[in-house]
């Protein structure tokens, strides 16, 4: 696994130290009976099960509902409990999902600093306001600034995260994917608010409201979903664009592993071409650990670009480990030094025809679906497309050269 940007290192740190105070206060709740258990448990329930379709927002950020049960507990619950019950829920959730150990300690952390500070601020402006105002404007108005800081820190942090992983620049993209995922959260963390006062006056107002809350869900992730595509659609077109204006393999293949990187969760990558006659795969382009690597030639014979190649199949292991051995696949055969928990391999096809691979792996779990593997394919075909270019302009140069030097020998003859 490459190593940890610098920045990265400092950034979780600081949100272990900030989020501490706010897990001890949690503990002390618990252990001195100031929530009720079931409550407790109920809203740990649902924030876990609420956390389990999230939405991919970047290759490796993605958000959920789950939003709506810690915006319960803000009202429910005391500050330091709504911040461990949130903590728990996406340990839980990240623990199921296989994330990696930094990983699992910083949405732990972020995840308590955000609820805490906002079920802190939920009390204080209730507190402030009760005596002025009736008790359900009170708590609609301490609800709407507990959501404001609840996203705002939400996503403050994940925006962090990015810089720090140098995923993203402060460009018109990413303000775009900021605001969006802002709308995203403020609409159902709104809706949450205004669900929660009216269920506490009314409990059956549940039963139009949970449908409601559903296809607003549904209606949110689909939009993202598209956005995703036609992100996904743009890096194809600069891929083609790269294999149009130039020559050179690994001129296209670079820029082919940049839109790829782009739109995935990449910690190694290669592209390789088949050579049957030998049993032989030539890997043209290997990336792993934020470097690329010299090319390579290694035996066809029991890796997953061989048998994606044999097959003319893709091949998606969403957990390495697991899916190997579900799909008889063989045992991993490492070319680098990564230890990949998800991959994707598809092959690179010409006329119709398997001759080579190209395969994106990454060090987390669940990183890659369907919409991925697609997208690597489209891709492979446009890779396939600049070798066959090359390979005809270096015959057809050898070929020239070869007349050239014919021409020469008789011009000599003849004199």
């Amino acid at each position: 696994m490459k190593p940890l940007p610098r920045a990265v290192i400092i950034l979780v740190t600081a949100s272990v130290i900030l989020a501490l105070p706010f897990l001890v206060m949690g503990v002390m709740d618990v252990a001195r009976d100031r929530a009720r258990p079931d409550v407790v448990l109920l809203l740990l329930a649902l924030a876990f099960l609420l956390s389990l379709r999230p939405i991919r927002v970047q290759p490796n950020t993605e958000l959920s509902p789950s939003d709506v049960a810690v915006l319960t507990g803000i009202v429910l619950l005391p500050p330091g409990t709504v911040a461990l019950v949130a903590a728990s829920a996406r340990l839980l959730t990240d623990l199921v999902t296989r994330k990696g150990p930094v990983q699992l300690v910083r949405n732990a952390a972020a995840v308590t600093i955000a609820t805490g500070t906002a079920a802190a601020l939920y009390r204080m402006v209730f507190g402030q306001t009760a005596g002025m105002l009736d008790p359900a404007s009170a708590t609609i108005l301490a609800g709407v600034v507990a959501v404001l800081v609840l996203v705002g820190l939400d996503i403050g942090q994940i925006v962090l995260l990015q810089r720090a992983l140098r995923m993203i620049r402060f460009d018109r993209s990413a303000w775009t994917w900021v605001s969006q995922t802002i709308r995203a959260q403020l609409l159902w963390s709104l809706a949450a608010v205004i669900t929660l006062q009216v269920v506490l006056i009314e409990p059956w107002f549940l039963v139009p409201g949970i449908p409601l809350f559903v296809m607003g869900y549904v209606d949110i992730r689909a939009r993202f979903a598209a956005e995703r595509r036609a992100r996904l659609l743009a890096a194809l077109v600069e891929v083609g664009h790269a294999v149009g204006m130039s020559l050179d393999p690994v001129t296209v293949f670079r820029e082919v592993f940049k839109q790829v990187q782009k739109t995935m969760d990449v910690d190694a990558f290669y592209i390789t071409i088949a050579d049957r006659d030998r049993g032989m795969l030539s890997f043209r382009y290997l990336y792993e650990n934020g470097h690329e690597m010299e090319p390579e030639e290694r035996p066809m014979a029991g890796t997953l670009a061989g048998i994606c190649i044999e097959r003319d199949q893709p091949i998606l292991l969403r957990d390495a480990d697991k899916d190997r051995a579900r799909l008889g696949l063989p045992e991993r055969s490492p070319w680098g030094t990564l230890v990949e928990r998800s991959l994707i391999v598809s092959p690179l096809r010409l006329h119709g025809k398997a001759v080579g691979a190209i395969s994106a792996q990454s060090a987390r779990a669940g990183a890659y679906d369907q919409g991925d593997l697609e997208l690597l394919a489209a891709i492979g075909n446009e890779a396939a497309i600049a070798i066959e270019r090359a390979d005809l302009y270096e015959r057809t140069a050898a070929l020239s050269r070869r007349l050239f030097d014919l021409h020469r020998l008789g011009v000599e003859l003849a004199s």
